[in-house]
């Protein structure tokens, strides 16, 4: 059971439970609407397709050799769960629980989509799910300088979708909390790529470590934070976001901390820059709790 923990990622999940706990709330700020029962049945399905797309990704950079040429790996952080690797778990077992997982989840949000109006939940799930699997499978986007893309894209829609499923309707209201969002789960992702930048390019990967390079990274993340921020500061200024939304301000300085700690660490033992990635991971994690303190502070207060 330990090694399927480990290879499940289960720490990772807080983007998830963050992206869905802020587009549910948003719909009892902005609309009075909140089922706890639909929260719940989408929080289990949105952690049945992660903990998929988890292990699809350990599976495939197992078939790449991504893993197996990452000797600096940092597990969890970065290289993957390393069971694959380890022999542990049998690969063909993996994308067997990939798909079951997959099976599982898209047949929770089949039902959400049969009791509310339209397809309009099919649809941002289709496209949620075609983005994070194409992330590392098909086309591969992670080949194209395109995965960071994907991730902000489909945590996005999560909480559009999150939020749908609570108010049964859709509201263009809901771009600057999506876009923050999704951006700070890019972050993520993109400050664990300095670990990884040998191993995946030589496995044909191209991320933005490699499009910006090495020296040039660090300030690329601090304007993502700038970018999730001012969405927030945009959809408050617009009343799109209740006012409150401003005590996520604090989450700025574990971010600020860990663009600080990357740029002063750069060229260091990955065991060095590693607080980089801890803070930035707490940074997200501290947004999403302030954030959804906001909204319902914005709602009673």
């Amino acid at each position: 059971m330990k090694d399927w923990i480990r290879l499940a990622r289960l720490p990772f999940l807080s983007v998830t439970v963050g992206a869905i706990l802020a587009g549910s709330l948003y719909a009892l700020w902005h609309d009075g609407s909140f089922h706890f029962w639909r929260f719940l049945a989408v929080l289990i399905a949105g952690a049945f397709l992660h903990i998929a797309e988890n292990i699809a990704n350990d599976y495939f950079d197992f078939r790449a050799g991504t893993d197996q040429a990452n000797i600096k790996a940092i597990p969890p952080f970065s290289g993957g769960s390393r069971v694959l690797l380890e022999g542990r778990i049998k690969p063909s077992s993996a994308l067997r629980a990939s798909l079951f997982l997959l099976l599982l989840g898209g047949g929770i949000g089949l039902y959400l989509n049969h009791i509310l109006p339209g397809n309009t939940l099919l649809y941002l799930g289709l496209v949620g799910v075609a983005l994070i699997f194409s992330y590392n499978w098909g086309i591969k986007l992670v080949n194209f300088f395109m995965g960071e893309v994907a991730v902000a894209g489909a945590w996005g829609l999560m909480v559009a979708g999150a939020y749908f499923v609570q108010s049964g309707k859709l509201t263009s209201h809901i771009v600057p909390l999506a876009a923050f969002m999704g951006i700070l789960t890019l972050l993520i992702l993109f400050i664990n790529e300095f670990a990884d930048e040998e191993a995946d390019r030589l496995s044909g990967r191209r991320m933005w470590i490699h499009l910006f390079g090495r020296e040039r990274a660090p300030y690329v993340y601090l304007l993502l934070v700038l970018l999730s921020f001012a969405a927030l500061f945009y959809g408050v200024l617009t009343g799109k976001l209740p006012r409150l939304s401003l005590l996520v301000l604090p989450a700025l300085l574990p971010l600020i901390s860990a663009f600080s700690h990357a740029s002063s660490h750069l060229n260091e033992p990955h065991e060095k820059f590693l607080p980089a990635v801890i803070k930035t991971i707490n940074g997200y994690n501290l947004s999403a709790l302030l954030i959804s303190l906001g909204l319902v502070a914005g709602r009673f207060l």
